[in-house]
């Protein structure tokens, strides 16, 4: 990006919009989209469930691993190059994927190309932007940007389940990665012509006493570090082990696909309410008691999904679950940029996505349990004792710093 550039009127708000549209897909259709595949592939490739898993959670997980390598390089390197590289890798990805022709070509593909595009065009990326050009008004920032991965996850269900209906999933695949390229690549090469602003050319009136690069280690061995993400972990597994799992569970209660894609852009709807809620609130209510709201949420969406519920009780429970879910990424913006600032912001997200993706073992374990025991409440009994912990250690949550003229 060139950092010579005048800033236009506004163009911090424009950088927000960008990250809605780029979440939007690269969440939208690697994430949202991704158990819509699942009934097709088990009948292309006659894999169990539990196999088909470990497609998504290869790519959450290798791109958590990434996340730390991937932060540092958007701290350093030119965001416009990294990001427009990573819609090209998703690209690419997904049209290797529509030819493959055994389901291990489809989980090579899982593990390589897609969380490297997952990484530079998704959440890392876009909260690593927002963050970097809000400090006033972040929290409200961050949940509009938030919002993003919500609007992909109601659109793009109900768009590929469509093509789907239509054509077969080949081909449906390949639509998906010519849109990718073709909105993606042009947009960021435009928007994003003008550098973050440092941290001192921000308007702060005073700066924090965190305003400063941190070291890794001195990242890991804080607690401030630490306990959010003991706290977010459960809700992540949560996300994953249902979403990924929702085609196949609703097709085990009787409901077609088109319902799976229903519910998936419910919750997803309910997670736009649930990010602007908790990136709204977290400028001005103690971060703690956000994340409890988010526990209670959670827990009354785990209760309803127990047994062989009906659609109301499907309908209420993605409500439920998607705000709890929907507050995960603007609480980790808030969190870690209240925390730690924005000089560092990416290096530090970076190693928060690494740890919070172990989340992503919720998928496997999801498919394996119910290759066990042929019933998916295992697994929602699991969920609902994980939270335990995770409420209790929120309870140490260190306070956000403050300015010296606000104490």
């Amino acid at each position: 990006m060139n950092a010579t550039r005048t800033q236009p009127p506004f163009y911090r708000w424009l950088i927000v919009g960008l990250t809605l549209v780029n979440q939007g897909i690269s969440v939208g259709i690697l994430v949202y989209s991704f158990a819509l595949f699942v009934v097709p592939w088990l009948e292309t490739f006659g894999v169990s469930r539990g196999e088909i898993m470990i497609a998504i959670f290869l790519m959450q997980f290798l791109g958590g691993l990434i996340s730390p390598v991937v932060g540092r390089f958007l701290d350093s390197h030119s965001m416009r190059w990294l990001i427009i590289g990573g819609a090209v890798a998703m690209s690419l990805g997904l049209l290797l994927s529509s030819w493959a022709s055994a389901y291990w070509q489809i989980i090579v593909l899982h593990a390589l190309l897609l969380p490297l595009g997952m990484s530079l065009c998704g959440t890392l990326s876009s909260q690593t932007l927002v963050g970097k050009w809000f400090t006033e008004e972040r929290g409200l920032a961050i949940g509009i940007s938030a919002a993003g991965t919500s609007f992909g996850g109601f659109l793009f269900p109900l768009v590929t389940a469509e093509l789907l209906g239509q054509l077969d999933w080949r081909i449906t695949l390949q639509i998906l990665a010519l849109l990718t390229v073709v909105v993606m690549v042009p947009l960021n090469y435009w928007v994003l012509r003008i550098s973050p602003p440092e941290a001192a050319a921000l308007d702060v009136p005073e700066p924090l006493p965190h305003e400063r690069p941190w070291t890794t280690p001195q990242i890991l061995t804080t607690r401030m570090f630490w306990i959010p993400i003991a706290g977010l972990l459960p809700i992540n597994m949560s996300f994953a082990a249902i979403q990924f799992n929702l085609g196949a569970y609703v097709s085990d209660l009787g409901f077609t696909q088109s319902t799976a894609a229903q519910l998936i852009s419910i919750g997803s709807l309910s997670m736009i309410v649930g990010k602007f809620i908790f990136g709204g609130l977290g400028d001005h209510v103690d971060h703690r008691f956000l994340f409890w709201t988010m526990a209670l949420s959670l827990t009354g969406a785990l209760l309803l999904y127990l047994g062989r519920p009906g659609y109301v009780a499907l309908v209420s429970a993605a409500v439920l679950h998607g705000i709890a879910t929907g507050g995960v990424m603007p609480m980790m913006g808030n969190v870690y940029a209240a925390r730690f600032g924005t000089l560092s912001f990416g290096k530090v997200l970076g190693f928060v996505n690494m740890f919070t993706m172990m989340g992503s073992f919720g998928s496997l374990a999801s498919g394996w349990l119910f290759d066990m025991t042929g019933s998916y409440d295992p697994v929602f009994w699991l969920l609902l004792m994980l939270l335990v912990p995770s409420v209790t250690i929120m309870f140490w949550l260190p306070p956000t710093p403050r300015r010296r003229s606000e104490v």
